[in-house]
């Protein structure tokens, strides 16, 4: 059951990736038509505004983004490679459905594979790319450890979760 477990929230995962590559990609053709550049987004660099970047933290940042988007970008291409047309179609449409519902987070996955409906096979290989893109997503972490102050380091850091779980555990 576990091995279920982790293996669906795996594949979720990879799922609210390719969400966000397929709007971005949408975003892509209205705006400048180069798909590649603006599809790809690379989640360990996404930074909270919260924080501050200067000048050189940013053109450090901007470097990381050039030397990993190819990386990403085939991992990504990958990952929709693995499902049919019928299959891409049924994701669009259940995610539409269950955002228009107001489902968010694991409701909103789990609509998400059941419309989906994959093979073994394909379990399996966006298994293997979620494993791919997250230790792909783990070295450009470490490199941005770097870039950053400890301060900023710690805004990032901070577990959105984790005071939750903290406060169920006092009131238990």
């Amino acid at each position: 059951m576990l091995k279920v477990s982790k293996a669906l929230l795996t594949f979720a995962l990879i799922l609210a990736c390719v969400a966000t590559v397929d709007a971005a990609d949408k975003g892509a053709k209205k705006k400048k038509g180069n798909k590649k550049q603006a599809a790809v987004r690379i989640q360990a660099l996404n930074l909270p505004a919260s924080i501050e970047l200067n000048a050189e933290q940013k053109e450090k940042i901007a470097a990381l983004k050039k030397e990993y988007t190819p990386q990403f970008a085939a991992l990504q291409k990958k990952n929709r490679e693995i499902l049919t047309p019928d299959q891409l179609k049924a994701r669009r449409e259940a995610m539409k459905a269950a955002k228009d519902a107001g489902k968010k987070g694991k409701e909103l996955r789990a609509a998400v594979d059941e419309a989906l409906k994959l093979s073994d096979d394909q379990q399996k290989q966006m298994k293997e790319v979620a494993g791919e893109t997250r230790k792909l997503n783990g070295e450009v972490r470490g490199k941005l450890e770097s870039v950053l102050t400890s301060d900023q380091l710690a805004k990032i850091k901070k577990p959105a979760k984790g005071g939750k779980k903290k406060n169920k555990k006092k009131n238990s």
